[in-house]
């Protein structure tokens, strides 16, 4: 598996270690430790690896008879990026003989898949090939486990989620998917031309495929809206609202990218916060994208724009582009965000969910300007707040301040 996997209590990888007692877990991505699998070629074992590429032979009993010498199987573990490098990159297995799993129904649960009909979890692919290589009595136990293993996990945040079916077939999950899909009301478009899309993406949606219980992201829900295929340029926090900006060609997003990286493009932000300090100017704290991984410079701007009792209604203006930056800055501050469950503070939340009914992150990316990447002009786009975050400052006293 890939390093930056090793951390996450939701990579599933690391449970066949704990369930099958004849596994070895080697990780790859260490610049300080190149990985090297060329031992695992033994005379008296047969090296496959478990990679969907085009010349991959389906994995079946018939493929397992051709040669009686036990198998070892290499499953690489991590997002599709990082696990398409392994069977390309790694000493030992660049020449080894590749499998994939035969077609068979879609994942139980949808965690941790890219966006494409067939993506499982690093688990439950492990679990079918037991099925082949074992018996299908191993394959049901695994199962089991990896149930139990994603039950637990929703538990432990406070949710309660169904399987995505519960005997799936890729016609029958189309079909959910494309009424769910044609439930969802259409995304409000703030700018549209032949180059990018910008959107005012509600709080609550994912902008890309994640677990199975975020619904449609909106990389979807746009692409399907406009009937073209678009590319994200920036992400937003799944319970972040405002400004999220797409690209229509490759090449667009890939300018985008680098001009919002310019000084001169501004995202401006409007968050409510336990605090109201006018001193609060700007902070500069670097920030590691995930524990373990190196810290990079981080710098947010704020303005103090009113104030209700214990609370403030701030402007924030990141200058870098860091993961969860503003939630993170403004926690490092003291000044957690209303509504924000994983920075933020229980007793305000509730405070807001009880007294104004108020249930989501007061965050929103309120507006973004930048120099558009072909008709060489600035663009301002501006996203109005929904009724439930207008009408939250109306209570406060603080929606003319915006």
């Amino acid at each position: 598996m890939h390093h930056r996997e090793c951390n996450k209590t939701t990579a599933t990888g690391p449970l066949g270690l704990a369930a099958l007692p004849n596994s070895e877990l080697y990780v790859h991505g260490l610049r300080d430790a190149p990985l090297d699998l060329s031992h695992l070629h033994e005379e008296q074992r047969r090296v496959l690896v478990l990679f969907p590429s085009e010349d991959a032979r389906p994995l079946s009993k018939e493929l397992i008879a051709e040669d009686s010498k036990p198998v070892t199987l290499v499953v690489p573990d991590g997002n599709w990026r990082q696990a398409s490098r392994v069977p390309r990159r790694i000493p030992g297995l660049v020449d080894a003989e590749r499998v994939t799993l035969p077609l068979g129904p879609p994942s139980r649960w949808g965690v941790r898949t890219e966006p494409r009909l067939g993506g499982l979890a690093t688990f439950e692919a492990i679990a079918r090939a037991m099925g082949i290589l074992e018996s299908k009595e191993v394959q049901a136990q695994l199962e089991v486990l990896f149930d139990r293993l994603v039950e637990s996990t929703f538990a432990a945040r406070g949710e309660k989620v169904l399987p995505l079916v519960d005997s799936p077939s890729a016609e029958n999950l189309s079909v959910s998917r494309q009424g769910e899909l044609e439930a969802e009301p259409p995304l409000e478009i703030l700018y549209q031309d032949e180059y990018l899309v910008a959107v005012n993406k509600p709080s609550g949606l994912a902008c890309h495929r994640g677990w199975a219980h975020d619904g449609i992201p909106a990389v979807q829900r746009v692409r399907d809206q406009i009937a073209c295929h678009v590319f994200p340029v920036h992400r937003l926090d799944r319970a972040t609202s405002g400004v999220l900006v797409f690209a229509l060609r490759s090449e667009i997003a890939r300018d985008l990218q680098t001009i919002f990286k310019n000084e001169h493009t501004v995202k401006r932000y409007l968050a409510v916060c336990r605090g109201q300090d006018p001193d609060l100017k700007r902070v500069e704290h670097a920030l590691a994208k995930e524990k373990g991984a190196e810290k990079r410079e981080a710098v947010t701007d704020f303005r103090l724009l009113g104030r209700f009792e214990r609370y403030g209604l701030y402007e924030a203006l990141p200058r870098t582009g860091r993961t969860h930056q503003i939630r993170r800055h403004l926690k490092h501050v003291a000044h957690p965000i209303v509504g924000d469950v994983r920075y933020g503070k229980g007793e305000h939340n509730r405070i807001f969910r009880s007294r104004f009914g108020f249930h989501r992150l007061a965050l929103h990316c309120h507006r973004m300007q930048f120099v558009h990447p072909r008709l060489d002009k600035k663009l301002e786009i501006e996203a109005p707040l929904d009724a439930c975050f207008q009408g939250l400052l109306a209570e406060l006293g603080l929606a003319e301040r915006i």
